[in-house]
């Protein structure tokens, strides 16, 4: 039977158990007491943040290190689970000597493992220190051979902590701001029911991250974002902007999304895929769902040819990961063959495609 809320940690950093891989259960994290270790050795060298681009948690997570360490912040970069975004990161960070490299909200799949394998055989080679922190599954295997080339690791289904909790537990020193920053972001991160103004403001932010990606510039501006967040700064004129827009392509968004939403009822249980393009994945994913009151529901957004996985009660991560994607149980994605909106019998045969596979896990 699966440990429940066990996570993984690597300490090659700190402990004398060099390449060791250690079971916790989450809630230790906090019995760590490792933000001394770890401020002493940040504020000596150049960091390099590589995070998620997606979402508040990967945003928020770079704005919490800014906000401590602005000084010492030399890059940073925002990825996703594309292969083309892994290599194109390989790129960028080969040539950092003796700098630390901060990885977030990135989990690892089989897929992607041997690519990332190699940008840590880089940095190693070039005497970088390597800190990940993260809350996705990991496959165990891939796990085995990347935590011989990573100083310091936390990873792995996290039941309490989101990456950004991760980043302010260990490396971060506490104020106000920040505490109010971790509170937003967990309660996006966990899709958690709140007061309507924490909910207005995690939502908001969750469109602007959207509304950036899909857009050009997406780097600059991503990183505009993650310096206004760490100066307190969750609303002004860039933010608001980006924000106005995602609610102008939302309304064409949603009607399409309304005219190519599919219902598949299989054994007990009823999946609702739709197709549509720059919806934020957790907004449009909620609107299938309640449109349909599927156990399941699953977004295809064209802009990224990728398939978000949203469930209550129902793992659907299995579905994901038969596709070699990956994510929590109840949160998941996958990487699709381009699919054109224009295309009826396409969008027809995804959904039967999706069907058999569907039928052979549940």
């Amino acid at each position: 039977m699966k440990e429940i809320n066990s996570i993984y940690i690597v300490d090659n950093l700190f402990s004398s158990k060099k390449n060791e891989i250690v079971k916790i259960n989450s809630n230790k994290i906090k019995n760590l007491k490792l933000y001394n270790k770890f401020h002493e050795l940040l504020k000596q060298k150049q960091i390099n943040v590589i995070t998620h681009m997606k979402d508040f948690d990967g945003i928020g997570s770079a704005a919490l290190l800014v906000r401590n360490y602005k000084k010492q912040i030399n890059n940073i970069f925002f990825t996703g689970y594309k292969k083309s975004e892994i290599l194109n990161l390989k790129n960028k960070v080969h040539k950092f000597k003796n700098n630390i490299i901060i990885i977030d909200d990135i989990g690892v799949s089989k897929r992607l493992a041997s690519s990332i394998l190699k940008i840590l055989i880089d940095l190693k080679k070039n005497k970088n220190i390597i800190i990940w922190l993260d809350h996705h599954e990991w496959d165990y295997n891939s796990l085995q051979k990347i935590s011989k080339k990573i100083d310091f690791l936390i990873c792995n289904e996290n039941k309490i902590n989101c990456a950004a909790e991760l980043i302010y537990l260990l490396l971060c020193n506490k104020d106000k701001y920040s505490d109010k920053l971790i509170d937003l972001i967990h309660i996006g991160d966990f899709n958690l029911k709140t007061t309507p103004i924490k909910f207005e403001i995690s939502e908001k932010m969750s469109f602007v991250i959207s509304n950036i990606c899909s857009n050009k510039d997406k780097d600059n501006n991503l990183k505009k974002l993650v310096y206004y967040i760490s100066n307190k700064e969750l609303e002004n004129k860039f933010i608001n902007k980006f924000y106005k827009n995602y609610l102008k392509e939302a309304k064409f968004n949603l009607k399409l999304l309304d005219k190519n939403i599919s219902v598949l009822n299989i054994k007990k249980y009823k999946f609702a895929i739709g197709f549509s393009k720059n919806l934020q994945n957790s907004f449009a994913c909620s609107y299938i769902s309640n449109k349909t009151n599927s156990d399941i529901s699953i977004f295809y957004n064209s802009s990224t040819s990728t398939f978000h996985l949203r469930s209550k009660k129902l793992e659907c991560l299995s579905i994901a990961k038969k596709m070699q994607g990956g994510g929590h149980p109840y949160a998941a994605a996958f990487e699709s063959n381009k699919i054109d909106l224009n295309k009826k019998n396409q969008i027809n045969k995804t959904v039967e495609n999706l069907r058999k596979i569907i039928e052979n896990i549940y």
